[in-house]
């Protein structure tokens, strides 16, 4: 099966990147043609978008990893899926399986939700089988190295992508315990302990760099008291 796996952060060095050459790695030990793509940069012109839909056209299936940004998918990700839908007609109704695996560094799966709702959406746009989408949570400590490197901060990407491998080298949508394996956070102690210590760094930051979080950006004046 021809697989399309595309990079949906415009980051030299991400956790996508890492997480989507993980993937191709694994695709091809399971005898799958994997290919990688990324994104185009924002404001390439309609050559990206056509370039984008001859992959597209070639592919059995496609695999879009992105990470969550402000809850929702990446502007340059968002943007491709928008030039593609408009030029939908350019694929003469060739409708490969789509896949979808969204990252951030949450670890509570609720943080992923929206994206995934957005590919699932774009694929029910496109008349393409939505295959399903996993998340993964805690992602940031990775900090684009190759996941055998990351150590115990990818174990749960590298315990999962098996898993989602084969589902997709089968040809099938993702197995239940496939998303609630990616959904499991990936840190040794209770999600509230996280939370805790994640909402005391975050006050700490805040102090140190005397942020006011209750300022009104664009209230009337505002500006000028800056």
């Amino acid at each position: 099966m021809n697989v399309l796996i595309v990079d949906g952060s415009r980051r030299p060095k991400s956790n996508t990147g890492a997480i989507a050459r993980e993937l191709q790695a694994q695709l091809e030990l399971a005898g799958q043609a994997a290919h990688l793509s990324r994104v185009p940069k924002w404001g390439a012109g309609p050559e990206a978008t056509g370039e984008a839909l001859q992959k597209l056209a070639a592919a059995d299936a496609v695999v879009l990893v992105a990470p969550s940004y402000l809850d929702e998918l990446p502007a340059v990700t968002q943007r491709l899926l928008e030039d593609v839908w408009e030029r939908r007609a350019e694929l003469d109704s060739h409708a490969p399986l789509f896949y979808g695996i969204v990252h951030s560094g949450f670890p509570e799966p609720v943080q992923r939700r929206a994206e995934l709702r957005s590919m699932r959406f774009f694929a029910q746009q496109m008349g393409w089988t939505w295959m399903g989408g996993i998340g993964f949570g805690g992602t940031s400590p990775i900090d684009g190295r190759p996941l055998e490197v990351a150590g115990m901060f990818s174990r749960q990407l590298r315990k999962v992508l098996p898993l989602a491998v084969a589902d997709i080298a089968a040809a099938r949508s993702f197995s239940p315990d496939t998303v609630v394996r990616a959904d499991r956070s990936p840190f040794p102690m209770p999600v509230k302990v996280i939370i805790a210590l994640v909402n005391a760094r975050t006050r700490k930051t805040v102090k140190d760099k005397q942020l006011e979080l209750d300022a009104k950006v664009y209230a009337r004046g505002a500006a000028r008291e800056r």
